[in-house]
C-alpha cells in the first residue's frame, strides 16, 4: 500500500481508537518499538500510531489475571516464543486483553500470524482454542469500511 494510503488508514484507525472500539496492551507498543525500523529514515508508521494512540488505546490496562489464565492453558501457553528469552512479549497481553473483553460482549483480535512453530502457537490458533474471533489485517480494514 502506497504511503499516502497508509496514512489515510491510520487516520481512520485513529476514529476507531477514539470511539474506544480498539484497543490494545502496552506490550504492544513495546514490542513495536524494539522492532521499529529507521535505519531507511523513514518513520515507522505502525509504530508512531501505536505511541500516538497509546494513552486511550491502553485505558484498560494490563489484565493480569487472564495472562495467567492464558499462560495456564495446557495449548495456549505455547504463545511465548521459548526462543525469546528476557523479552516480554506482547501476545499473552493481547490475548488476556481480548479474554477480559469477551467476558463483557464481543471482542475480534486483528493479527497476521497464522503459522504454528515447533514449540511456538500462533495467534491464530491461540484466538481458535480460546474462542476469540481472529482477523488478518485486511479483511478487518474491509470490514470497517476502511481500504480497500
Amino acid at each position: 500500500m502506497p504511503r499516502a494510503d497508509q496514512l489515510k488508514v491510520f487516520g481512520k484507525l485513529d476514529a476507531l481508537v477514539t470511539s474506544e472500539a480498539l484497543v490494545y496492551p502496552a506490550q504492544v507498543v513495546d514490542e513495536l518499538e524494539r522492532y521499529s525500523d529507521t535505519s531507511s529514515g523513514n518513520p515507522d508508521l505502525p509504530f508512531q500510531w501505536a505511541k500516538r494512540n497509546q494513552a486511550r488505546a491502553t485505558r484498560h490496562g494490563p489484565r493480569f489475571e487472564k495472562v495467567r489464565e492464558v499462560l495456564a492453558h495446557p495449548q495456549v501457553r505455547n504463545i511465548v516464543d521459548p526462543d525469546k528469552a528476557g523479552v516480554d512479549e506482547a501476545d499473552p497481553y493481547v490475548l488476556g486483553l481480548a479474554m477480559y473483553l469477551k467476558d463483557q460482549g464481543e471482542v475480534t483480535v486483528i493479527t497476521e500470524e497464522r503459522r504454528d512453530r515447533p514449540g511456538k502457537l500462533s495467534m491464530n490458533t491461540a484466538c481458535g482454542l480460546l474462542r476469540i474471533y481472529c482477523l488478518s489485517m485486511e479483511p478487518f480494514l474491509a470490514e470497517q469500511g476502511i481500504w480497500p
